[in-house]
């Protein structure tokens, strides 16, 4: 998936949104945030093979992997599933030596914006008691329980932005920062 493809579907959603019901706010930030995972997915394994973004950006590797099939056959190990947001903030240090990926990771404000995603989106996905839990305390602040749809619709006081919006727009900036020589 390219940064336009994946910047498209989210504009698709967005319009979609406009006169939506609240449950809507909830699955189109589920689908955008499973599409922007295959996408950080596929940059990470096309910078790992040396493979440059569409700007012409590929940053300078550590580790060179021969190819994909090499790279996945060392990040699954013996596990048939490859959580690749972990294994990116895990080892991506490892293998660039400009990680293009700190932008997401060791940036505070992205980083924590990224944690509020995962824990929104595993709850959506689960339901479980350890999501939910999760949920209540990354996204809200260990207070009072309220749906997905109604969090993602609620207004963020410090920057009168919805929930919703300030997700969406933190995908859409750092799948543009990742395609770019990152600033040391």
């Amino acid at each position: 998936m390219e940064n336009d493809e994946l910047k498209a579907y989210i504009d698709g959603c967005n319009q979609s949104l406009s006169t939506a019901i609240p449950m809507l706010y909830e699955a189109s930030f589920f689908k955008i945030y499973v599409k922007f995972q295959a996408y950080l997915s596929n940059v990470f394994e096309n910078y790992c093979v040396g493979i440059a973004s569409g700007q012409g950006y590929c940053p300078q590797r550590k580790l060179a992997f021969t190819d994909k099939e090499h790279l996945r056959a060392i990040l699954k190990g013996d596990k048939q599933y490859v959580e690749y947001i972990k294994k990116i903030e895990a080892l991506s240090k490892h293998i660039f030596i400009d990680n293009p990926f700190n932008i997401i990771f060791d940036v505070t404000d992205n980083l924590t914006v990224m944690n509020q995603m995962m824990a929104l989106r595993n709850y959506i996905a689960h339901e479980s008691g350890e999501s939910k839990t999760k949920y209540i305390k990354t996204c809200l602040g260990n207070g009072q329980f309220v749906e997905p749809a109604e969090y993602l619709i609620k207004k963020n006081r410090r920057l009168s932005k919805s929930n919703y919006t300030i997700f969406i727009g933190k995908i859409v900036e750092l799948s543009d920062m990742i395609l770019e020589r990152p600033l040391v």
